[in-house]
């Protein structure tokens, strides 16, 4: 959890310095988000260079309220696009994911599917991600890989 008394200033994408750990992308999606407050539910990419420096692709998906299933064109049109991403424009890099929306709760049932669906697809379409984050009107944080866990084991 984060506290906003320690979110680093905002910066453009290309002006944030390297990352080198989950810590360090956390503080980089707190600096990117600026005063926490959603309208909406967002996706949100960013294309990270193979050692670690951030470029200027950061990109808004707005309008992800519904849930994904099998069948979403909206994942496989992402995934086209993030392999075009990492393949052209950053080889050897990654891309890094923040789910967005409004509320204060915990990690959402909303968080959670989305996260599996990123990560799965990801996994599937041989994009190299670093790990999903979500950010709420409260908070920014990491997504753990056993939160993910508990999703598919009670499916």
């Amino acid at each position: 959890m984060t506290n906003h008394d320690t979110r680093p200033p905002l910066r453009r994408p290309e002006e944030m310095p390297p990352v080198r750990s989950q810590e360090g992308l956390c503080r980089q999606w707190q600096a990117l988000m600026g005063d926490l407050g959603f309208s909406g539910y967002s996706l949100w990419l960013h294309l990270i260079e193979a050692d670690g420096r951030p470029t200027p692709i950061l990109t808004q998906i707005e309008g992800m309220s519904h849930l994904p299933d099998e069948d979403d064109d909206r994942l496989r049109n992402l995934m086209w696009l993030c392999s075009q991403l990492t393949d052209e424009l950053a080889p050897g890099g990654r891309l890094a994911f923040l789910l967005s929306r409004p509320g204060r709760a915990e990690i959402s049932e909303w968080d959670r599917a989305w996260a599996q669906a990123l990560a799965t697809s990801c996994r599937s379409h041989g994009v190299p991600i670093h790990p999903i984050h979500r950010a709420n009107d409260e908070t920014v944080a990491v997504i753990a890989p056993d939160e993910l866990d508990e999703l598919a084991v009670s499916a």
